[in-house]
């Protein structure tokens, strides 16, 4: 599913009027409200390749639910201090039964919510307002191989038309704490229950090593970033991924932005150190200049990116 790897000024006229000159205004900013707080950008920059990225956390898995109630049993037994809790809840974790847990039904009716959400969006998108973007379904659904994942994914984008490609990669995989419901379930077992993705990536990608700190995780991140995204053909794509792994996909970001070397624009305040929330998806565009470096992000939730749309009609 990725392209070959090409010097980007092939694809440019030689007079260069190409070139994207980006004020990072592609997705009109939101209505300022107290969830939707943007900051604005200063100058702009060259963009030469656009994508739009759905990303999106996986919704409540069974062993959630279990996590949930070994804190509060410790909160209720006297355990103020975080780290029993956190022990509690692993200790929760740990047990075998619990490898590689499915949604549960509050996930699965999550999972199917996000879906009629996203197409609120699409649908919108599609009438003929005079807003010049169009929101259209993803082409390629790049997924973690963990079972929540791929449940989420099949709810959220299934059933779209014309349906996407589902892809697994482990490079999207949840940090490997080493817990029982971090780990996957064998390839042959994936592919009977999931007949519509494509794990061939597995067999040729090596898994996380146990005991994956966030600092491998955030590693995984750039990863990904400068050798997978960047070379996917696609113009429209869905990442499904897990809370751990957005959360340092956003650190990995943010150090560019610090860098100098990314200009963002989110809609929510402390965008870096905010958690996707179960079966959350958020639309994003990234922007590449001719080098094939990433050089913006504009991100929305759903909920403002239809409001974009409203705005202009």
């Amino acid at each position: 599913f990725f392209c070959c790897t090409k010097d980007l000024r092939d694809t440019m006229a030689p007079n260069q009027e190409n070139v994207t000159m980006m004020s990072i205004d592609l997705l009109p900013a939101p209505p300022m409200t107290a969830s939707a707080v943007v900051t604005p950008l200063r100058g702009s920059v060259s963009v030469e390749r656009i994508k739009t990225i759905y990303l999106v956390r996986h919704a409540e898995a069974e062993h959630n639910i279990l996590e949930k109630e070994a804190v509060a049993r410790a909160i209720a037994s006297g355990a103020l201090d975080k780290c029993q809790q956190e022990e509690a809840r692993k200790s929760v974790l740990r047990n075998p039964s619990l490898q590689d847990s499915p949604l549960s039904s509050s996930g699965k009716l999550q999972a199917q919510k996000s879906y009629q959400h996203l197409q609120e969006l699409l649908r919108k998108s599609s009438q003929e307002y005079k807003s010049s973007h169009k929101f259209l379904p993803p082409q390629i659904v790049l997924v973690s191989p963990l079972r929540r994942s791929l449940m989420t994914a099949t709810e959220q984008f299934y059933n779209l038309e014309p349906r996407p490609r589902f892809v697994a990669l482990e490079i999207l995989r949840e940090k490997r704490t080493g817990l029982a419901c971090d780990e996957r379930s064998p390839v042959a077992a994936l592919e009977r229950e999931f007949p519509h993705v494509d794990f061939s990536n597995l067999s040729v990608s090596s898994s996380p090593d146990p005991g994956e700190d966030n600092e491998l995780l955030r590693k995984r991140t750039r990863r990904f970033l400068d050798e997978v995204l960047v070379n996917v053909e696609d113009s429209y794509v869905a990442i499904v991924s897990h809370k751990g792994w957005l959360r340092e996909l956003r650190h990995t970001l943010k150090s560019s932005v610090d860098s100098n070397q990314l200009q963002v624009d989110f809609d929510i305040k402390e965008w870096e150190e905010t958690l996707y929330k179960n079966a959350e998806i958020r639309v994003a565009e990234f922007g590449w200049n001719r080098d094939g470096e990433l050089v913006s992000i504009v991100s929305r939730s759903v909920d403002n990116a239809i409001s974009s749309i409203v705005a202009n009609c």
